[in-house]
C-alpha cells in the first residue's frame, strides 16, 4: 500500500490491519498497532491524524502517536487513500461516493454521490484537496471539484 509522508514521518499500513510510523531519515519505528480490520486503499495523514479505510467500509483514525481517535462508517469498501487536512477527512468508497468527515471527531459532514455507469473498472482512486476544494475523478473521464465545507459540486469537467 502507498505510504503517507508528513514532515519527518512515514505512515504505512498492511492489509492485515497493521499501521506503523517510521522516522523518514533512518527507518526507526516509532509505533505499530493493529486496527482490527483488513485495510483497503492506503494511508492518509496530517500533522494530527493517521487514517485508513477497511474492506468492510469503516474509516479508522489514529492519533500520530498510534492511539485510537475515532471510527466512522461509509457505504462500502474504502478504495483509496483518505485525504486528511487539519479539519477534514475525505474518503472514497467503492460505490462512487465521496464522504467528508470532521477530523476532530469523525462526525460525517457531507456525502457526494454520482450514478455509476453500466460498466466500471475498479481503481484505487482517492481524492485531493487544495484550499477549499476537494477533487475526485470518476468513471467516464469525469473530474469534479467539491466544496470542502458542504460537499457541494463547484464544477465538473470531462477529461
Amino acid at each position: 500500500m502507498i505510504p503517507a509522508v508528513v514532515a519527518d514521518r512515514i505512515y504505512a499500513a498492511a492489509q492485515n490491519g497493521t499501521v506503523a510510523a517510521f522516522d523518514a531519515a533512518n527507518g526507526r519505528e516509532f509505533w505499530r498497532t493493529n486496527v482490527g480490520q483488513r485495510i483497503s486503499g492506503a494511508v492518509g495523514a496530517s500533522d494530527e491524524l493517521v487514517v485508513v479505510g477497511s474492506l468492510e467500509g469503516e474509516v479508522i483514525a489514529l492519533t500520530t502517536d498510534g492511539k485510537p481517535a475515532w471510527r466512522a462508517r461509509v457505504s462500502s469498501e474504502v478504495v483509496g487513500p483518505p485525504a486528511v487536512t487539519a479539519d477534514l477527512v475525505i474518503v472514497r468508497s467503492a460505490d462512487l461516493r465521496v464522504f467528508g468527515f470532521e477530523a476532530r471527531d469523525g462526525k460525517r459532514r457531507w456525502v457526494y454521490q454520482r450514478a455509476a455507469p453500466p460498466l466500471t473498472v475498479r481503481t484505487p482512486a482517492g481524492a485531493a484537496v487544495q484550499g477549499q476544494l476537494a477533487f475526485a475523478g470518476f468513471p467516464g473521464g469525469k473530474l469534479v471539484a467539491l466544496a470542502t465545507n458542504n460537499g457541494g459540486l463547484r464544477w465538473e469537467a470531462t477529461v
